[in-house]
């Protein structure tokens, strides 16, 4: 029943060492009318998205709000089945499984979600709510269940003594806490963190970066760390992904998207982003977008940014761009027409 940690931090996965792959993944809802109920429209929440995990790293997911990132996190875990598309685990195609067979995968893929007062149920002890994914999938004596949630409490930095207080009784870090430990409860391979720390104050917010870190190392977990912070963004992310109106505009490295992004949205993002120096602060330049975010029920032909872009052309309307790299030499990868600075 016990985590086995590693005990030193996971060797980083080679180029193509993918835990998830996903294919042009699309996620529609129907918008509804008339008297019969009939589909008059759909939203395109996730639009045909291409993404590669690599194993034991945290891939960042960015974007302004709306632009479909915890659609597109909970879609991966077949929260929500996807329209259209793959995502593939370990090779095997989750959206083509049956509830049935999706359920032996269900203890790989866990979720921390972004109000830990809201996801925890009040009329739960904290035990109980831990112990919970155990009683699902029938993993142990009661007994043995108690002394993992005892363990799991210890892990995330919790008084095991505190095991049958209840949710209002705890601080808002301390409740995410416990989000975490149940999500480590069965041993998960991958976790989706939608917005894990936006609930929280500052002060508390590095703490769980930190303990996230900490438990990445220790049993070698892989991250979707989706968030619109683009400072702890870049303090937790091996690499990131920027999204927007459904669909990826650019992928690197950490480094690379913050040094050099290549895509206009990404550069617009970081230079909304304040810097720490306040000499620095001052002689930046800051990118006002013009307009407003296209509909997603009619998004735009071609680019979907291309309304809002001050570097937009005639081909940037009438032509979608592919994800692909723009800069020789590196794995960094963006879906522009006219790529850099």
């Amino acid at each position: 029943m016990a985590l086995q940690p590693m005990h030193s931090a996971p060797v980083p996965a080679p180029a193509g060492d993918y835990l998830l792959s996903l294919r042009d993944v699309k996620v529609h809802f129907p918008i509804r009318g008339g008297l019969l109920g009939t589909t008059v429209a759909s939203v395109k929440a996730v639009d045909g998205v291409d993404l590669d995990i690599i194993r034991g790293e945290t891939l960042g997911l960015v974007g302004e709000s709306g632009c479909g990132k915890s659609t597109l996190g909970r879609a991966i875990l077949q929260l929500v089945r996807p329209n259209a598309g793959s995502v593939l685990l370990n090779g095997v195609d989750l959206a083509k499984l049956s509830p049935n067979e999706l359920r032996r995968y269900r203890a790989d893929m866990q979720m921390i979600f972004q109000d830990p007062f809201s996801s925890l149920d009040p009329r739960y002890t904290i035990g109980k709510t831990i112990s919970e994914p155990l009683r699902n999938f029938g993993r142990g004596s009661g007994a043995e269940r108690t002394r993992r949630v005892e363990e799991l409490m210890r892990i995330v930095g919790l008084n095991a003594n505190w095991i049958n207080r209840y949710p209002h009784e705890f601080s808002g870090g301390q409740r995410q806490r416990i989000g975490i430990a149940r999500a480590l409860a069965l041993n998960p391979k991958f976790i989706v963190a939608d917005e894990p720390i936006s609930a929280l104050d500052v002060s508390i917010q590095a703490q769980v970066l930190n303990l996230m870190e900490d438990l990445q190392r220790e049993f070698n977990l892989t991250y979707l760390f989706i968030t619109h912070n683009l400072s702890a963004v870049k303090h937790i992310s091996n690499r990131i992904a920027v999204m927007y109106l459904g669909r990826i505009m650019e992928v690197g490295s950490a480094d690379e998207v913050y040094s050099q992004p290549q895509h206009p949205y990404t550069i617009a993002l970081l230079s909304a982003s304040p810097v720490p120096d306040p000499t620095l602060e001052q002689q930046r330049k800051r990118i006002i977008l013009t307009g407003d975010v296209p509909s997603p029920v009619n998004p735009p032909s071609g680019c979907p940014f291309h309304p809002r872009c001050w570097k937009a052309q005639p081909i940037c309307r009438e032509v979608r761009p592919v994800l692909e790299v723009k800069r020789a030499g590196t794995t960094q990868l963006a879906a522009c027409h006219f790529p850099g600075a």
